[in-house]
């Protein structure tokens, strides 16, 4: 998603490649804030990245079946995953790693190995039950066996946290996109920024979203796809009831909330649903939201 910058402010505009996606950052402040920000998207990549060996979270992997003591920052996404996964039924759910590596995506996307054979066998998530979270002293335990993948979540909330730190920091207004998760703080453009909603198949826009506060993603199927040596086709939205890349009607979803990280975890579990549970369960949320299938946009929110 790009978006339209209209205002008699000047605004600092730039981009970097962070967390695997393209990060980039509009705000209203002093220039030299964005190569703080840019190292502060770094520290929170290297705090809940699977793809980086010496992450935080990977380390904590290695410490099962104890109590670790974790970052701010990691026992933050911690907690946002487990009210996510409870909020949703399951439906968001980061233990899928295990699953998503099984298929494939054990690698950075551009490095997949589609010559590997899909799995024998797949079965369900095994969820988050025996993972604790001790707030006293941010402590973590994992069970034996839980592995974590915070990917879309992770980039939610690394937009969620550097927006309103970058206010902290002295800027009047930010816009952050990590990829297709978009959030904002402080002032905005006169008539909010003017968010484009694309088609993942045609590239052309098939809505347009006024975001003023919250945050608004972007999910779908249909990018980060591999064939694999057996002909069948994966991608990287995993059905925690299956363990199994999602077999769905929805093509895409969009969804705006009050933060990039809700956005995220609503979206995917909407992939997971199908789009007319998935209509549902964005109209209990309360949230603006699109779900595009072979056949037509259903919109919740949003005036629909």
């Amino acid at each position: 998603m790009s978006v339209t910058l209209v205002d008699t402010r000047t605004w600092h505009r730039t981009a970097a490649n962070v967390m695997g996606s393209t990060a980039e950052l509009m705000f209203d402040g002093p220039a030299a804030l964005a190569p703080i920000a840019f190292n502060r998207l770094r520290e929170l990549e290297h705090s809940w990245s699977r793809f980086q060996s010496d992450s935080e979270l990977n380390r904590l992997h290695l410490r099962p079946e104890q109590w670790v003591r974790v970052s701010h920052e990691l026992f933050t996404a911690l907690r946002w995953c487990a009210r996510l996964h409870e909020e949703t039924d399951g439906r968001f759910d980061p233990s899928v790693r295990t699953a998503l590596e099984q298929w494939g995506y054990d690698r950075t996307f551009r490095e997949i190995d589609e010559s590997a054979a899909s799995p024998n066998r797949s079965g369900p998530t095994p969820g988050l039950r025996g993972m604790q979270l001790r707030r006293d002293d941010e402590a973590v335990w994992l069970p034996a066996g839980l592995r974590l993948d915070l990917g879309g979540l992770g980039k939610g909330l690394a937009a969620d946290m550097l927006a309103g730190e970058l206010l902290g920091m002295g800027a009047a207004g930010a816009y952050v996109c990590m990829g297709g998760d978009i959030a904002v703080a402080g002032d905005v453009p006169p008539s909010g920024w003017q968010v484009p909603l694309h088609h993942p198949d045609t590239d052309e826009p098939f809505d347009h979203f006024s975001l003023s506060t919250g945050g608004l993603v972007m999910s779908t199927p249909r990018m980060r796809r591999w064939r694999r040596s057996d002909g069948s086709t994966a991608h990287h939205l995993i059905d925690p009831t299956t363990g199994a890349p999602a077999d769905t009607d929805v093509v895409a979803v969009a969804v705006a909330a009050l933060s990039a990280a809700r956005a995220e975890a609503l979206a995917k579990a909407v992939v997971v649903a199908g789009s007319r549970k998935g209509l549902e369960l964005l109209d209990s949320f309360g949230v603006d939201g699109w779900i595009i299938t072979d056949a037509e946009v259903l919109k919740v929110g949003c005036g629909a």
